[in-house]
């Protein structure tokens, strides 16, 4: 999404990295000589937004498993012409069902209508605020200095009065998903950026209640009397393993994948990614601690294809009579469950911090009774060159790395590292 931070002006360069769902999504245009604007996330070879913004890359990566786990996007037609994975993407128009593109939720009607072959005189949604707010980020092409300018691409002159931050995109309806009020940071947050400001719908430089001034205080809820309050868990979102690696993961500088079944019931797994290359805050791992938390899968490849994988999604609960999560300062988690009941894992250590100082480190022995840890994953990757290995979140960042240095691959045992 594309955030706005108080007092920060990152170069763009940064900034596009965190900007999650409205800048994956982009109605803004990126220049090209010879051709008037990029009218595509994505046009099937890579050229576009996700030049710049790649968190929907293979179906699996974390901005596009936050639209459908967490925006309850079920629709591919909102953004895709014709369904899953099809391309191109357009920012400002979509298939059956959807119609309005990118700009349905990061931009607004405006009663416009395309001049781009082929949807020529068909309607469309403009994200005029979304360009404003890359203007004032010194993306001075896409705005009225650059290649958007009235009169041109079909836009009005002068261009329309913007809408304010509180008018509700398209789709911010039941219809298309459960998003219903664009000033709610709340709603529109991703948990693994760097802050937990939503959009900036309007491109005014402020986003969402109270910082808006668009917005209104939201109504203070009634509290409803119950006879016998209880909590209720807030069931885990799931999700799983894509059949190819996910995209945008972040990559350690240092890596083990060891998965070792010579020993029927005495399997052993051990994940180690040290030396993450970027940034790592604790929000990006998720937040395991509470019920109905982040879930974890260790996802396992060779040639491109899911070869295995192991789930621990046990958010806010308890092993041995202590909580099996805990937090690390405000730095990461650490997960230990002497039982191994979750596929075998032992222990999980997330430990963000400064580029090249994060690590996660996954440990699993199958010793449950009954045994709880997949097997046949060290068969699956017998006589195999390279590995990916990759640790997903069901709400948060992805971490992992393909292993090209593969130490043994007998069928029995696999072992691979990096460098």
């Amino acid at each position: 999404m594309i955030r706005f931070r108080p007092g920060l002006r990152k170069p763009v360069s940064t900034l596009v990295r965190h900007v999650g769902c409205a800048a994956a999504l982009l109605g803004v245009m990126l220049w090209a000589p010879n051709a008037y604007a990029y009218p595509m996330y994505d046009d099937g070879t890579g050229v576009g937004c996700v030049q710049c913004h790649t968190g929907f890359l293979g179906g699996n990566g974390p901005l596009h498993r936050q639209h459908r786990d967490n925006f309850g996007v079920t629709s591919c037609n909102l953004c895709h012409p014709s369904g899953a994975g099809s391309t191109p993407v357009y920012t400002f128009w979509s298939g059956a069902g959807g119609g309005l593109g990118c700009a349905g939720c990061h931009g607004q009607d405006y009663g416009e209508t395309s001049v781009t072959a082929p949807h020529i005189g068909q309607p469309k949604a403009t994200a005029y605020g979304l360009r404003q707010f890359h203007v004032a980020q010194g993306k001075t092409e896409c705005g009225t200095s650059g290649c958007h300018a009235p009169g041109a691409l079909g836009h009005p002159n002068p261009f329309p009065t913007l809408f304010g931050e509180n008018v509700a995109p398209p789709y911010y309806n039941a219809t298309y998903s459960n998003l219903t009020d664009p000033c709610s940071s709340t709603q529109e947050d991703l948990p693994f950026d760097l802050d937990a400001v939503g959009l900036d719908n309007d491109g005014d430089g402020a986003a969402d209640y109270p910082a808006d001034s668009d917005c209104a205080a939201p109504p203070t809820p009634t509290p409803t009397p119950s006879l016998a309050p209880t909590a209720t868990p807030t069931p885990t979102v799931p999700f799983n393993c894509g059949a190819a690696p996910a995209s945008g993961c972040i990559a350690p500088a240092k890596a083990l994948l060891l998965v070792n079944e010579k020993t029927a019931g005495k399997e052993k797994l051990k994940v180690t990614l040290k030396k993450l290359q970027t940034t790592v805050t604790q929000s990006q791992f998720g937040s395991p601690v509470n019920l109905g938390g982040t879930a974890y899968k260790v996802c396992v490849y060779a040639t491109g294809q899911l070869r295995g994988e192991y789930t621990v999604a046990r958010a806010g609960e308890t092993c041995s009579d202590q909580p099996c999560w805990s937090a690390k300062s405000d730095k990461g988690y650490k997960y230990k469950d002497k039982s191994t009941t979750a596929d075998g894992i032992l222990k999980i250590n997330l430990s963000g911090g400064d580029a090249g100082k994060g690590t996660v480190v996954v440990v699993g022995k199958n010793n449950a009774s009954p045994p709880t840890m997949p097997t046949g994953i060290a068969a699956a990757l017998q006589n195999q060159t390279s590995a990916t290995v990759q640790v997903l979140t069901s709400d948060a960042s992805c971490f992992g790395v393909s292993l090209t240095s593969v130490k043994k691959a007998d069928g029995s045992i696999f072992k691979a590292v990096m460098p």
